[in-house]
């Protein structure tokens, strides 16, 4: 007979992910692609997954702490079963996709070749453009997030951070800033089967003329690049340059080439814009502005 916890924990969980799976998709519908909330629940399970496989190694917790890892571990097995629900539920609304990439080279202080055009337009009022609320510390709150990404990023890619006098507010959210950090560093990850260097960087934009300041934050890594023929599309909702995959029973084709055009939104919608470009020799930059809100 299971402990009266776990049998608890997995009533709880079970009926909570139940009620989520209906309620996603009915939120899908209405307000968001299907889509876009299964890119990102898939990438919230990977990473809890990858902490539950360092919990479980030998040493690691006492057996006064075990049970949390086993916790951990069956939301993740019952996350990784709603996100396959979630796949089950867009089966017939697939999105073709096309061809893939691969890897490696040298990282930091990036010359930019050819990119997505820069968004040119007005520069309105700072107060107009921004949300009511986000992150009063943004290089704290980029550092915070770290591990989770060299977790995500794994012990063949090297992910290293420059933060320099940016301990400044901006109107993004903590979790947005979060989804946004995941699906660009996942986007270089993918571009580095073999393995490679991702180098984020965050300081203050002295040079853009503006009413207000700007921040400036930077993903680079040394895998091959950006197709030249993407650099114009690779912010639309669907588009991707990776091949199709094998199905799987979690597998969902729709939910490809969204990771940027969501990063997009939220770096948007907090009233900052999104730039991608190759680097010289190899590998790619995205470059996100954002402006310094008030504390």
């Amino acid at each position: 007979m299971q402990p009266r916890w776990k049998a608890s924990l997995h009533h709880d969980s079970h009926a909570f992910l139940e009620t989520g799976a209906d309620g996603l998709s009915t939120r899908g519908a209405k307000r968001e692609s299907l889509a876009t909330i299964m890119h990102d629940a898939r990438n919230m399970v990977t990473a809890l997954e990858f902490y539950c496989e360092m919990l479980a190694a030998p040493d690691v917790l006492g057996p006064a702490h075990r049970h949390y890892r086993d916790q951990l571990q069956l939301l993740a097995s019952m996350g990784r079963r709603l996100v396959g629900r979630l796949a089950a539920l867009e089966n017939n609304n697939r999105i073709p996709t096309s061809a893939p990439q691969a890897a490696l080279g040298s990282v930091r202080s990036p010359i930019l070749s050819a990119g997505s055009p820069r968004p040119q337009h007005p520069v309105p009022r700072c107060q107009d453009m921004l949300p009511d609320h986000g992150i009063g510390n943004l290089a704290a709150q980029l550092l915070a997030n770290r591990d989770l990404l060299a977790t995500l990023a794994g012990p063949a890619i090297r992910l290293t951070m420059d933060v320099q006098d940016a301990e400044l507010p901006v109107r993004m959210t903590g979790e947005d800033l979060t989804r946004v950090l995941i699906n660009l560093v996942k986007n270089s990850i993918e571009a580095m089967p073999q393995g490679g260097h991702i180098h984020l960087a965050l300081r203050e934009n002295r040079n853009r003329l503006s009413a207000c300041r700007w921040l400036m934050l930077t993903v680079e890594d040394n895998g091959t690049g950006i197709p030249l023929v993407a650099l114009g599309k690779i912010f639309n909702p669907g588009y991707t340059t990776r091949s199709p995959q094998p199905s799987t029973p979690d597998s969902l084709a729709g939910e490809r080439g969204w990771g940027l055009s969501i990063t997009r939104s939220i770096v948007k919608a907090a009233g900052g814009r999104i730039h991608a470009a190759n680097r010289e020799p190899s590998g790619a930059c995205f470059e996100i502005e954002l402006p310094v809100g008030n504390r």
